[in-house]
């Protein structure tokens, strides 16, 4: 039997309205940076728009003091099924790159028990703060020769402690170790001749650099809670992931007279390998406030500062770019970004004993600025439009979250030709909880 107290499914999904409406007059494009900001069910449906109410084991990403409010030992697990579509267009036609879906998992354990913990609450958790890709498969992509793939997948586990100060206030803070490997690749060409006279035969190559990486960094959190209203804010440092490889040479269409491939060949097989790369994850601030008009609807809404202008993705060596001569890197794919601020707004209404309805709208502005637009980075900023639902039943809680970002069209002229990028993403949250 529903509660009488509790709303129905008509207020709801006014209340939601209500949100969308009262955050799109402040909007002017749309937008997404790079960094994963959604996780679970829960924080997909209501675009991670949970800094100040995080009090699932999800708190231990979202807001560490919010454990404080995670009674007795519970743990939470799930995937985060992203599919993307990234295209391009000009002059020469349309492209699109790798359409694959994305599915990394996550699991967070959190235990709160006041008799033998005291004041304190404990966590741990693995989940994925980036987890990006981008590949041109297409043989003519005429942008191949400024990024063919660029892959950073990053894993994050994160150990953490919360302590209740008082009945309202709440600290938190843990440890960041961050591993996982970045790839990134481009094709570059030469001419060749059999005699200095010529004639030469242009020669198309690819270059690829693939390395593991690992870093770590911490986090600091609070969290204030009344009756009616709360408020939580959480500052995650900079992470600096760094590591070194060997860089992978392959001839792309030889020529087809066999000395000419040979020749190319052994230009290829002369040129430097080793070299290093860095891909620093930027320092956010993150902070909310919620209210609750009564207690089976709640509000929050969520500001979000990244400094994109301070990182950094580099890869550090030499190659030869043609015959005779050395061109030195690093290659910078984030060089030049802005800082963004988002903007994430979410509802919460819980419908029945066993059903909670949720749904959000965020503005993710692109860090990327149109002048560096590129196939490394193509996405310009982006609406989310977020939904979901919640599902308890005795000791298990099923969250299902959907969010649809919208991107903006940009421009870019990469190599003085003028074309333009379009991008969406669909992305997909399952997760379960159970209470011990």
């Amino acid at each position: 039997m529903t509660h009488p107290t509790r709303p129905s499914l008509s207020c709801l999904g006014a209340a939601l309205a209500a949100v969308v409406l009262c955050l799109l007059p402040a909007i002017d494009a749309s937008a997404s940076g790079y960094g994963r900001f959604q996780h679970g069910g829960r924080g997909t449906a209501e675009v991670g728009a949970l800094v100040a109410r995080a009090d699932s084991p999800l708190a231990v990403h979202y807001n560490p003091a919010g454990l404080t409010e995670v009674p007795g030992l519970q743990i939470e697990g799930g995937l985060d099924f992203s599919n993307s579509t990234d295209e391009y267009a000009d002059a020469s036609g349309g492209y699109e790159a790798d359409h694959s879906i994305q599915f990394p998992p996550f699991v967070y354990l959190s235990w709160n028990d006041p008799e033998r913990l005291g004041n304190w609450a404990l966590g741990i958790g693995v989940d994925t703060p980036e987890w990006y890709r981008a590949d041109w498969d297409p043989v003519f992509f005429p942008l191949r020769t400024a990024t063919r793939v660029n892959d950073v997948k990053i894993w994050e586990l994160h150990p953490v402690a919360a302590y209740r100060v008082n009945d309202r206030w709440s600290v938190g803070g843990g440890l960041r170790f961050d591993y996982g490997n970045t790839k990134w690749g481009r094709n570059y060409q030469f001419s060749i001749a059999d005699n200095p006279d010529g004639p030469f035969y242009p020669v198309e190559y690819k270059v690829d650099a693939d390395a593991d990486i690992d870093g770590y960094g911490f986090d600091l959190g609070t969290q204030f809670r009344s009756t009616l209203w709360g408020f939580g804010a959480v500052y995650r440092s900079e992470v600096e992931l760094t590591g070194s490889g060997d860089l992978a040479y392959e001839l792309r269409d030889p020529p087809a007279d066999a000395s000419l491939t040979s020749g190319a060949q052994s230009i290829i097989d002369s040129r430097p390998r080793p070299f290093s790369t860095k891909v620093d994850l930027p320092r956010e601030l993150n902070a909310g406030i919620w209210f609750a008009p009564y207690p089976e609807l709640r509000f929050e809404v969520d500001l979000a500062w990244v400094a994109w202008s301070d990182s950094r993705q580099e890869f550090n060596g030499s190659f030869v770019e043609t015959v005779g001569g050395f061109r030195r890197f690093p290659v910078n794919l984030h060089g030049e970004w802005n800082d963004t601020l988002s903007v994430r707004a979410a509802v919460e209404g819980e419908v029945s004993d066993f059903l909670t309805l949720n749904g959000g709208i965020a503005w993710e502005p692109s860090p990327v600025p149109s002048s560096r637009i590129a196939p490394a980075w193509p996405r310009g900023d982006a609406i989310v439009y977020a939904a979901g639902a919640s599902f308890r039943y005795a000791r298990v809680t099923f969250d299902l979250g959907y969010s649809f970002h919208d991107h903006d069209d940009v421009s870019s002229r990469v190599f003085e030709t003028p074309g333009t990028f379009s991008s969406h993403e669909n992305v997909w949250s399952a997760s379960a909880r159970y209470r011990f």
